[in-house]
């Protein structure tokens, strides 16, 4: 209808070069907008530019969200699991920030590593007990991911994990000589794949690092994971801040 409204009609008397048949010049964007006013510029200008917008405000807020995650994004310098840990809102091994002396003094800056801790998951050795099928299959995941270190439970289920292979064999990582000075506390295993039986943890009882904690009011067991990916610190840990004299 548009290219329609200015063509002369055969009954009109005026000229060829009225102004009322003469095409209107395309408009620019600024000269359409200075010859609205009140509601109708708004709109106008939500209708235009709204779009192109709300698609800059998403992109500003994509990228401001991507520095903040990897401008503040720590190193994981060792990962912890407790299962079956009793939970305190005081327990301060539930907090990353109890480890930066144990981080400092192995060369590691808090400010950029950090240790993470899961202390949250509990479970049974009862393979009956559906109730607890969910945290187990978490545990599993965890581990099946390399997302263990350090692993502390109670003795039964530190045993019932043990049987399929999740834990590692310790005398693959600790010294022959606290081996020996904690003979009498390793926990054994046979793996029902393989037949093979081997020491997978070192069970702690009236431990002082455990007492500080509050996860177990008696025994638990300290393991490796199979597949550990931070060996070096695992290891560190376990002999300077758990079995310490």
């Amino acid at each position: 209808m548009d290219d329609q409204k200015n063509i002369k009609p055969d009954f009109s008397k005026a000229g060829e070069d009225s102004i009322l048949y003469k095409k209107e010049e395309p408009k620019t964007e600024k000269e359409k907008l200075k010859e609205l006013h009140g509601k109708d510029k708004i709109w106008y200008l939500v209708h235009y530019y709204g779009l192109q917008t709300i698609v800059a405000l998403a992109i500003i807020g994509i990228i401001s969200f991507l520095i903040i995650h990897y401008v503040t994004q720590k190193d994981t310098a060792l990962e912890i699991m407790a299962v079956n840990a009793m939970q305190s809102a005081d327990n301060p091994a539930g907090d990353s920030g109890y480890y930066n002396d144990f981080l400092k003094e192995n060369g590691l800056d808090p400010d950029k590593s950090e240790v993470l801790v899961s202390s949250n998951l509990g479970a049974s050795a009862n393979e009956n007990d559906g109730a607890s099928a969910e945290s187990i299959q978490m545990i599993q995941s965890l581990f099946m991911t390399q997302s263990v270190d350090v692993f502390f439970a109670d003795c039964d289920f530190f045993y019932s994990l043990g049987e399929f292979d999740y834990l590692a064999d310790i005398r693959e990582y600790l010294p022959e000589e606290l081996l020996e000075k904690y003979k009498d506390d390793l926990v054994y295993v046979k793996s029902i794949e393989t037949g093979k039986k081997y020491p997978i943890g070192i069970k702690l009882e009236k431990n002082a690092w455990v007492k500080e904690t509050g996860w177990y009011p008696d025994t638990c067991v300290v393991g490796l994971a199979e597949g550990l990916k931070n060996k070096d610190l695992a290891v560190k840990f376990i002999e300077e801040n758990i079995l310490e004299d």
